[in-house]
Parts: structure tokens; C-alpha cells; sequence
């Protein structure tokens, strides 16, 4: 049987939180929209430092698996609660995306950085929260599924949307679009 050919070499999964990134002797943050074992898309930077490499550092939740979580504990439970462990690496840039459409972006470009320098333990960090995190996407896609069976599926889905980061959304379409998205973009994309 002929394996298939995906284009993405590893998982990638949502991370929009500020990574810290070193320009000469200055550090400056942006934000990333996403991670993975071999890099991450980054946002809001201005530009790319000059050189062939850049330090980063990332501060790196480590997600539960929220499946089994009650409604009350998961309406308890704030990103603020979550551990994180700090990663630190070297990256070069491998793609440059301008995002030109509109005035309110003319200036601002995203970069996707290739991890060329990480240790085995953070890079297995990352796996964790990529894995941790597509599996509650895909429970969050279940209870979206089956969003009008009950009050409690209802409220045990908003609520999961909003511990992975999801905007509150009085339209479930909204939602299903933005966790459709995203999961299509783990690996096929």
C-alpha cells in the first residue's frame, strides 16, 4: 500500500499566545497562530530580524485532556491555571506571507520559522500539546455535532470552546466554522 503524501511533516495545532524573539540586543514579541514539532507561524511582528537564525522563547501550556472533565470543573478551569513550561530554540525563517488585502494590514507580514535548533524535551513538549490539543478539538467537534440534543452538551461545548481559546460566539455556526478550520489545518493543509 502507498503511504500517503501529506504536505506537513508534523501536527500542527493553534497557539496564539506572544512568543519573545531576539533582534541583535533587543528582545521583541509577536504573536504565533500556530505550533508544531518543526516550527511555528508567526503574526503581528514587523519585520524579520537580519540573520540567519533567531532565539525564541515560548511559553508553552501543558493542555489536559478535557474530555473527561465535569461541566463545573471545565467552567472552573482558566488558561491562567494551566503549567507551562518555557521553550527556548533557534529558528530561521522559511516562509514570508504578506498581508497586503486590506490598509489595516499593509505593513504587517506573517513568517513561518522552521525550528533548527530545539532539545529533545522541548520538542517533545510541543508533541504533547499538538496531540493534547487536536484530541480535545475533536471532542469539541463531537459535542458541536450533537450541540441541540441537550442543555448540558450545549453548555459543556461553549464551555470547552472557551478553555481552547475560542471567541464566545452566540452562533454555533461560528464556532463549527472557526473548529472546522482549524482541524482541517492539524495536518491535511
Amino acid at each position: 500500500m502507498k503511504p500517503k503524501n501529506y504536505q506537513r511533516k508534523h501536527l500542527r495545532a493553534p497557539f496564539k499566545e506572544t512568543v519573545l524573539y531576539a533582534d541583535g540586543n533587543y528582545v521583541l514579541k509577536a504573536r504565533a497562530l500556530n505550533i508544531s514539532e518543526g516550527g511555528l507561524l508567526m503574526d503581528e511582528m514587523p519585520s524579520f530580524p537580519e540573520t540567519d537564525d533567531v532565539a525564541i522563547m515560548i511559553s508553552l501550556p501543558q493542555l489536559p485532556s478535557l474530555k473527561n472533565f465535569s461541566v463545573l470543573k471545565m467552567q472552573t478551569f482558566a488558561k491562567e491555571l494551566f503549567q507551562h513550561k518555557v521553550i527556548r530554540a533557534k529558528a530561521k525563517m522559511v516562509r514570508r506571507e504578506q498581508l497586503s488585502q486590506n490598509l489595516d494590514n499593509i505593513f504587517r507580514s506573517r513568517f513561518g520559522l522552521h525550528f533548527i535548533r530545539i532539545n529533545d524535551q522541548d520538542q517533545k513538549h510541543i508533541e504533547d500539546y499538538v496531540v493534547t490539543f487536536a484530541s480535545n478539538l475533536i471532542y469539541l467537534q463531537t459535542l458541536i455535532d450533537s450541540f441541540n440534543s441537550d442543555e448540558e452538551t450545549k453548555i459543556r461545548a461553549r464551555t470547552l470552546a472557551s478553555v481552547l481559546g475560542y471567541q464566545d460566539t452566540d452562533r454555533i455556526a461560528h464556532l463549527r466554522a472557526a473548529v472546522t478550520n482549524d482541524y482541517k489545518s492539524l495536518q491535511w493543509l
